[in-house]
This record gives structure tokens, C-alpha cells and sequence, in this order.
């Protein structure tokens, strides 16, 4: 149910402007734990009174509702709480890797639609934000009275590479029920007989693959992976990268200039990726569609993932590095292009959120589907 219009939302927002975050990145010295749509606040405000040594920061989209979660917290005296007024795809520009020990989703909204589960927090693209943001061993904790988003939030965590644990589908006549804090929504619907689920999400090591850039001495790990990858598109009949490209020479390039980025596991160099700015000539006529804006982009080419691992969410994790990259230098688009029969790169593509432009050519003259990503 929507919440109607307050009066005085700056006014009174303005009183509490303490306890407002700036769009910056948060220094996460002390333990420090998220929720995620925090309404009025008396669940943030009940943690934060529980452990008082910990940081506890509520992300709220709507002001009305977060002006009065802030004041909660203020008449409270609350020191170790802090809100942020934002939607959760904005979560990257607030956030290092591995800053968060826990993330709360509390009955967030179950974009009940068959066209509207992207929107759902936990949809695979915002469970490999939540990845890139947690530390190790980290958890997300998740209650909802709806039961159809529960099972899908499962199937999604499970794709993701969380571990499940202590999973209910009734919390209040659980064993779980004696520490559980009510949210206001919580305790108005389970006052009318709805059950309750929940349950903890946590990262395992398929999460702990990192991004960074690469230096000269990954080279020799990184062409294999390329070798391979050439490999499969002609196993699938994918004319694409069959003629000798990418050179040895031209990857050795992309790390010099600082393009190249390789994602890590246990020091194994398991995904590349190339990252540019500036104009792409290859960019500059498109066919059949048009790009979505004509503002400033980064271009990510040459994406290559080890047979190994792929759908562990590597390509997600080159996307959100990327787009922090790119939100520090003030652009907010990505572009990117593949062969139309690859169609796993075209899944990886459209999972992270990029939308179908058009059709660009290579200097060859071969065309390629074109995406681009606004965040």
C-alpha cells in the first residue's frame, strides 16, 4: 500500500540531515550492516539498540518514508544509525567490495507481474551487487509473507551460489521467532493470519572471485582462455574470433594502456575483460535501432570467462566494476557488442541489465549486435 504524501518532507528531513548520507562512498571501519527498504524504521532502529558498537545503515527510495524511519531514529538517540535515500541499483556508488557483513530485505516488493521479476530484489542481478558488497562469509537475511517470492528468491539464491540456512515457512512458530525484530508491515499482516518465511543467504566461495586490472605477468594465463573460448565458438558454428583474433600482442596492448581486467580465483586468472572510454569508431553508425542516448559511454570488449566457471556470475562481476569505474569518471553508460548466434554471451548481456540497440559493424565489415547499459 502506497503511503500518502507527508507535508514538510525537506523541512523535517533537513532536522535530521545528521543522520543523511551524501552519495560517497561510506567508510565501513566499524562492522557494518545494510537494509534494504527500511520503512519507518522500527526494525533498523530495534538493531541498532541490540548492538550498539555496530553501523547500521537503512537504504530507503521513497523520502516520505525514510523522513519518518530518520525521525524514529533520532527520537530515539540513535548514534550507530545512518540512511540513504536512493534505489538499490545505486548501491555500487556507496559501497566498496567485501565493505558489509549482513544485508536485510525486509517484505520488500514482490512485483507480482510476470514482466516485472527483474525489479525484484532478489533477482539475480541484485544478488551479484549484494556479492560485490559483502565480505566474506558474509550474509543476506530475507523475510517476506509472500510465498511465490520466496520460491523464487530461492531458485535465484541457489543460481547465485549462496548457501542456504535456516530456512522457515512459518517464522512465527518457529524456533526462529524469540530473536525475530517485526517490522510495522510484519506485524500487521501476521496479526491477519499470514505466515511468515525467511531465511539466511550466504556467500560461499563462488563468490569470492575478485576483479582488478591486469598486470604483464597474467598474460600467459590469459590467452588460454581465449584459445578455449575460440575453441567452443567453432564447436558451435560461431563464426566469431576465427581469425586469429584477439593477438597475443593486442591483449599485452590492452594492459599496457590500463584496459585489461582478469577476475580471480585463489590467484588463478579464471575471466578477461577490456574496458575503454572514449569514442568507439566501431560505435559511430548503428543499424536497425539507435543507442539510447547520445552521452558519454564506456566500451567493454573482448569478454572471455574459463569454461570452468562459467555461471558463476563473473561477466556480472565485470559489469559492476565496470560501472563503478565508470561512475567515478561521471558516465553512466556502458556499450557492448557480440556475434547474434552467441547466445550465451547475449544471456550474460541481458542478465546485467543491458538493452538491445541495433546492429553495428566491424571493420570487416561483420555485424554484431549492439547493447547498451544506462545506470
Amino acid at each position: 500500500m502506497r503511503m500518502r504524501k507527508k507535508k514538510n518532507t525537506e523541512l523535517r528531513l533537513s532536522k535530521c540531515s545528521e543522520l543523511l548520507l551524501p552519495k560517497e562512498i561510506i567508510n565501513c571501519e566499524k562492522e557494518t550492516v545494510l537494509e534494504i527498504g527500511c520503512g519507518k524504521g522500527s526494525f533498523i532502529c530495534e538493531m541498532a539498540k541490540r548492538e550498539p558498537d555496530v553501523l547500521f545503515i537503512a537504504m530507503e527510495k521513497v523520502p516520505d518514508v525514510a523522513m519518518l524511519a530518520a525521525e524514529n531514529a533520532k527520537k530515539n538517540g540513535l548514534t550507530n544509525v545512518r540512511f540513504i535515500i536512493a534505489d538499490a541499483k545505486e548501491l555500487v556508488s556507496y559501497f566498496t567490495p567485501a565493505s558489509l557483513s549482513r544485508i536485510y530485505l525486509n517484505f520488500s516488493d514482490p512485483w507480482t507481474r510476470n514482466s516485472q521479476y527483474k525489479r525484484r530484489l532478489t533477482y539475480r542481478s541484485f544478488l551479484e551487487i549484494y556479492k560485490y558488497i559483502l565480505k566474506p562469509n558474509g550474509a543476506v537475511y530475507f523475510k517476506t509473507d509472500n510465498r511465490d517470492l520466496f520460491d523464487f528468491s530461492i531458485s535465484e539464491f541457489e543460481f547465485s551460489g549462496f548457501e542456504l540456512k535456516n530456512i522457515t515457512y512459518d517464522l512465527h512458530n518457529s524456533i526462529f521467532a524469540e530473536n525475530n525484530i517485526m517490522t510495522e508491515y510484519e506485524k500487521n499482516f501476521s496479526s491477519k493470519g499470514f505466515a511468515i518465511n525467511r531465511l539466511e543467504a550466504y556467500i560461499t566461495d563462488r563468490a569470492y572471485i575478485r576483479i582488478k586490472k591486469a598486470d604483464p605477468s597474467r598474460i600467459d594465463e590469459i590467452m588460454p582462455l581465449f584459445s578455449d573460448a575460440v575453441d567452443y565458438l567453432a564447436k558451435n558454428n560461431i563464426p566469431q574470433w576465427q581469425n586469429g583474433y584477439p593477438q597475443k600482442e593486442l591483449i599485452s596492448e590492452d594492459i599496457k594502456n590500463g584496459n585489461a581486467y582478469v577476475a580471480l580465483f585463489d590467484n588463478r586468472t579464471v575471466g578477461y575483460c577490456a574496458l575503454f572510454f572514449g569514442n568507439d569508431e566501431l560505435y559511430e553508425v548503428i543499424e536497425q535501432g539507435e543507442w539510447k542516448n547520445d552521452e558519454k559511454y564506456a566500451s567493454v570488449h573482448r569478454t572471455v570467462i574459463s569454461e570452468e566457471y562459467k555461471g558463476m556470475g563473473i561477466g556480472g562481476k565485470f559489469v559492476l566494476e565496470f560501472e563503478k569505474i565508470s561512475l567515478e569518471k561521471g558516465i553512466h553508460n556502458l556499450k557492448i557488442d557480440t556475434h547474434e548466434l552467441n547466445r550465451s554471451m547475449r544471456r550474460m548481456i541481458e542478465k546485467n541489465g543491458f538493452e538491445y540497440c541495433g546492429i553495428i559493424h566491424l571493420e570487416d565489415g561483420a555485424p554484431r549486435v549492439a547493447y547498451q547499459k544506462v545506470f
